[in-house]
């Protein structure tokens, strides 16, 4: 995958857990304030905030980059893809929106295959069939309603999976403060059109619960993007799974929510799916770079 980015493994993975520690308390907040204010409006204090603290970097080292339609094209999938995911949290558990989220790594290596030219090998195509399998358990159609929620957190995943794919492109060709910083300018006016027919003033008593919730945004967005800047979207991505624990101890105690035996099983096998083919990933990368270091001895 030559012109994508350096590759070390120990550092993606890391700012992955940050991403994953974040992505669960964000969703907590949203949650809680959905109460008072519309998605839309919760979105934009997301966008506001975090287009406001990469402002001095950008002002220090420019935004200059060669792939502005991209980051339109992203910026796009990007709001949508979080605006499902918020959504998504305020129709069904929380518990149940992460898990239907973790379908993302096998999204992502569809995606990666295509656009990035990833190799498709047959332990990724195993992952995919196994995650569908995941998908239905934890849905259990014709068994469980499977109202708009489920099906919200779904498209969520797919669309994510397709900024994820565009993050690693972008961030092997630009600085880490520009893949930012066009990913909050150019969604905030597409956030604001409908933010401005559902805008309620927030008052002073809402300000920490805002403040928190940007934060942790902003903190999983730059967590993410360095992840990808510094591996293969393939293997960091399952780092994300740790969202299920993290937001299922959160939703218990604030929100007094107890995750469906179905939801833990369905994650199970996604979780068991995606860290095997991110294990045989990681053992075919050390015998590529062997054969390479090999190569040029010779």
């Amino acid at each position: 995958m030559s012109g994508h980015g350096r590759h070390d493994p120990v550092t993606g993975v890391l700012w992955m857990v940050g991403a994953a520690a974040s992505f669960s308390v964000a969703l907590a907040l949203v949650r809680h304030l959905s109460d008072s204010f519309s998605v839309f409006e919760i979105t934009f204090f997301r966008l506001a905030f975090g287009t406001i603290v990469i402002l001095p970097p950008i002002l220090r080292g420019g935004a200059r980059t060669r792939n502005l339609p991209l980051y339109c094209g992203r910026a796009l999938f990007t709001f949508a893809a979080v605006y499902s995911s918020y959504y998504s949290v305020t129709l069904i558990p929380i518990a149940d929106s992460v898990a239907l989220q973790f379908t993302l790594p096998i999204f992502t290596a569809v995606f990666a295959t295509l656009a990035l030219k990833e190799p498709l090998y047959r332990h990724r195509l195993a992952a995919v069939l196994l995650g569908f399998a995941g998908v239905m358990i934890i849905m259990r159609p014709g068994i469980s309603t499977v109202n708009a929620g489920t099906m919200i957190a779904l498209a969520a995943a797919l669309m994510f999976a397709i900024v994820d794919v565009s993050t690693r492109f972008l961030a092997g060709r630009d600085r880490v403060s520009v893949v930012l910083f066009y990913g909050f300018v150019l969604q905030l006016p597409i956030a604001a059109v409908p933010t401005a027919a559902t805008w309620v003033t927030p008052g002073w008593n809402d300000a920490p619960g805002i403040l928190a919730f940007a934060l942790a945004a902003l903190g999983a967005q730059i967590c993410i993007t360095k992840s990808f800047a510094a591996a293969e979207a393939s293997l960091v991505s399952p780092v994300l799974y740790l969202r299920l624990p993290l937001s299922a101890v959160i939703a218990f105690v604030f929100f007094g929510e107890v995750s469906s035996v179905w939801t833990w099983a369905g994650a199970a096998i996604l979780f068991a799916c995606t860290t095997y083919t991110t294990r045989r990933d990681a053992a075919l990368t050390r015998r590529r770079r062997a054969s390479e270091r090999e190569d040029s001895r010779r």
